[in-house]
C-alpha cells in the first residue's frame, strides 16, 4: 500500500509501505480520511514514535474509515462488523494498570508492559484493537466524522474543566481544539465564551460562527475583562501554549476560578504562582482523552446536534500523495488553514471554508 513513511527525524515520504495485518483481535480499516494533528509536523520533526530505515512506519492518529477485515477468533466483545465506518484512538495502553483500571486510558503507566501503538494513518489501510472502534452511522458527514479525535479531545478538557450553565470561559487560542472547546462549552450552557486569537482569518471565522473574539495583539483583552466581568471569568483554557497566553490566563481567571493548560507549553515557560495563591486559583491539568471521552464524542457526532458547527473546524482535504505538503501548510502562522484532512485517492487539494 501507499503511505506517508518516516524513517528517522524529519525524514518522512510518501512511497510504498507493507499493508498490515491484523492480528488477533484486530480489525483491518481502510483509510477514508486521516486528520493532521497540530502536534504531527513536530512528532515526524523529533522522531517520536523511533521510525528507522530497518524499520519505518506511517505516522498520524486521526482517522475516519471502513472496516473491511476482522481477526476475532476468541470472539470478543466487539461494537463493529465489517463493512461498518469506525473511528477510534490509536494508542491501546495495557489495560490492567492501576491507571487504565480508573479509565484514565491516558495516563497508563504501562506497568504490566509497553504501551502499543499500531499503524499510523496517514495510509491507505490501518488496524486497530477490535474493542476500540466506535461505529458511525453512514448518513454522518464523512467530514465531520473525520475528527472524532480531536472532538474527543475537547470533550474530556469540559468534562474535566467542570463549566456548565451560566459560566464564563477565556478560551485562548482558536485552532482546531480551541473550537472544539467553544463549540463544547456553548453546548453546555456558559452563558459567556471568550476568544483571544491574533490571526485574522481564525477571528473572521470565529466571529462568523457567533463567538465574541478579541486580536490580543491590538485589544486589551485584560481591560475588557476587567470592565465587564465581576472580578474575572470562571474559567480559561489556555490552547495557544505561549508564555504571553499563560500569563494572560492567571491575570484575567477570576479569585477560585480554575485554569486548564491544554496546549503543551513550552519547557522554559514561566507561571506566576504567587497569582496562582493569592486568588486560590485552580489549574487542572488535561492529556489527550480517556476512552469514554472517545465514546462520548462518537455518540455527539452521530446525534448531529452540533455537526454543522464541526464541519466549519474543515478548512480542505489534500491527497494523501501531497502529506508533505499538506504537513507544512498546517504551521501556516496566518491561520488560513485550522484542520487538514487527507484523503487516499484524491488527485488534488479541496479548500472547504
Amino acid at each position: 500500500m501507499k503511505g506517508y513513511v518516516v524513517t528517522g527525524p524529519a525524514q518522512g515520504s510518501y512511497t510504498d509501505i507493507e499493508k498490515p495485518v491484523p492480528k488477533a483481535g484486530q480489525a483491518l480499516i481502510r483509510v477514508i480520511y486521516a486528520g493532521i494533528c497540530g502536534g504531527d509536523p513536530g512528532l515526524i520533526a523529533r522522531n517520536a514514535y523511533g521510525a528507522s530505515p530497518e524499520q519505518p512506519r506511517a505516522y498520524g492518529h486521526e482517522y475516519y474509515g471502513e472496516v473491511v477485515e476482522i481477526n476475532n477468533p476468541d470472539n470478543l466483545p466487539c461494537r463493529v462488523k465489517v463493512g461498518d465506518l469506525v473511528v477510534g484512538p490509536q494508542n491501546a495502553p495495557c489495560g490492567v494498570c492501576d491507571q487504565c483500571m480508573e479509565g484514565r486510558f491516558s495516563i497508563c503507566s504501562a506497568q504490566y508492559g509497553a504501551i502499543r501503538r499500531p499503524g499510523g494513518t496517514f495510509a491507505e489501510f490501518l488496524e486497530r484493537d477490535v474493542d476500540k472502534l466506535f461505529p458511525i452511522d453512514p448518513d454522518v458527514d464523512p467530514i465531520v466524522a473525520s475528527i472524532a479525535e480531536p472532538l474527543a479531545i475537547g470533550v474530556f478538557d469540559v468534562r474535566n474543566s467542570g463549566i456548565g450553565l451560566g459560566d464564563t470561559a477565556l478560551i485562548i487560542g482558536a485552532g482546531a481544539i480551541g473550537m472544539l472547546i467553544g463549540i463544547l462549552a456553548r453546548h453546555n450552557g456558559a452563558s459567556r465564551i471568550i476568544y483571544t486569537e491574533i490571526s485574522e482569518n481564525r477571528i473572521e471565522q470565529m466571529r462568523a460562527m457567533g463567538f465574541e473574539v478579541y486580536n490580543s495583539l491590538k485589544e486589551d483583552v485584560r481591560k475588557i475583562v476587567a470592565d465587564t466581568t465581576d472580578g474575572g471569568v470562571d474559567m480559561v483554557f489556555e490552547v495557544s501554549g505561549s508564555q504571553p497566553g499563560w500569563d494572560l490566563a492567571f491575570d484575567v481567571v477570576r479569585p477560585k476560578g480554575r485554569v486548564v493548560p491544554v496546549a503543551l507549553p513550552n519547557p522554559n515557560r514561566s507561571v506566576d504562582f504567587g497569582k496562582l495563591v493569592k486568588k486560590e486559583v485552580d489549574m487542572l491539568c488535561v492529556n489527550m482523552h480517556h476512552l469514554n471521552d472517545f465514546a462520548e464524542a462518537a455518540n455527539l457526532i452521530n446525534r448531529g446536534d452540533l455537526n454543522d458547527e464541526l464541519r466549519q473546524i474543515v478548512t480542505s482535504v489534500w491527497p494523501l500523495e501531497q502529506t508533505q505538503e499538506a504537513l507544512d501548510a498546517s504551521l501556516d502562522k496566518n491561520g488560513k488553514e485550522i484542520k487538514i484532512l487527507l484523503r487516499p485517492g484524491l488527485k488534488e487539494r479541496v479548500p472547504l471554508v
